[in-house]
């Protein structure tokens, strides 16, 4: 199966219990909620009132609505992401919230994110960099930042030696044993081939450089359990020394 099929699948079938399925599968594995997590996402968020902010894979809309209630009077949002059924459950709440003003859908990828470059402020991602091509996904919020603007990123991280093959297969038959007879088909495959996409924190460091990112910070976001990997969380900025531009509000 085509992995980006995969994800697909494996969302739109997620759509109308993703909040309650991720706060389950959070507690297991790291020992937060999903607002737990979320929070800690948002704290490393710096936005100015004028702000405009897209958040990639943005699911059912948690995080901009989030965004949208903490800085109430100017900032704008966008929310990301290639699944409709998660759009459709996105609108949704927006309307629900009365956050249709400040809040736009658009369904693409975020390999080809179909806006003009230097358009957004910031840009956040929260647990779904595993399932993209990572080069390709930040070569993207680079091209779409404006000089000055930042990312912040939470998700899964790997360990070095998640590079060393037999223990790569290894990980690739857990997570698809495990997502199986939970998930069904289109989870567990694409749970499975995320495994390729988990970036140690040197590796994510690296990747951000080369796309040109500068203020990179790295760090670890504890988990509650001893065996269990603990997430990765970044700040960087797009800076332009040609023009003067530096990365304000570093966070």
């Amino acid at each position: 199966m085509d992995h980006k099929k995969a994800v697909e699948e494996a969302f739109a079938d997620l759509a109308p219990r993703y909040e309650k399925v991720v706060d389950s599968e959070l507690r297991l594995i790291w020992g937060w909620t999903y607002k737990e997590f979320v929070d800690q996402l948002l704290e490393m968020t710096h936005i100015d009132e004028q702000d405009t902010i897209l958040d990639i894979a943005t699911g059912t809309g948690v995080i901009p609505l989030r965004l949208s209630g903490l800085y109430p009077n100017g900032a704008r949002f966008v929310g990301l992401d290639i699944t409709p059924v998660m759009l459709q459950h996105a609108s949704r709440n927006i309307l629900d919230h009365q956050q249709q003003q400040k809040i736009r859908l658009v369904c693409a990828s975020a390999m080809n994110i179909p806006l003009q470059s230097d358009c957004f402020n910031q840009i956040t991602c929260g647990l779904a960099t595993h399932h993209m091509n990572v080069p390709q996904l930040i070569a993207e919020m680079y091209r779409v930042l404006k000089p000055g603007g930042r990312i912040t990123i939470a998700d899964v991280g790997a360990a070095p030696i998640w590079r060393f093959a037999p223990f790569k297969l290894f990980l690739h038959l857990v997570a698809f044993s495990y997502f199986l007879p939970k998930e069904g088909w289109a989870r567990a495959w694409a749970e499975s081939k995320a495994i390729s996409n988990m970036y140690t924190m040197q590796e994510w460091e690296t990747a951000l450089q080369q796309a040109g990112f500068a203020g990179i910070r790295v760090k670890e976001m504890k988990s509650k359990h001893f065996w269990a990997p603990s997430p990765i969380a970044l700040n960087a900025c797009k800076s332009s020394a040609a023009e003067g531009t530096l990365c304000d509000h570093a966070n």
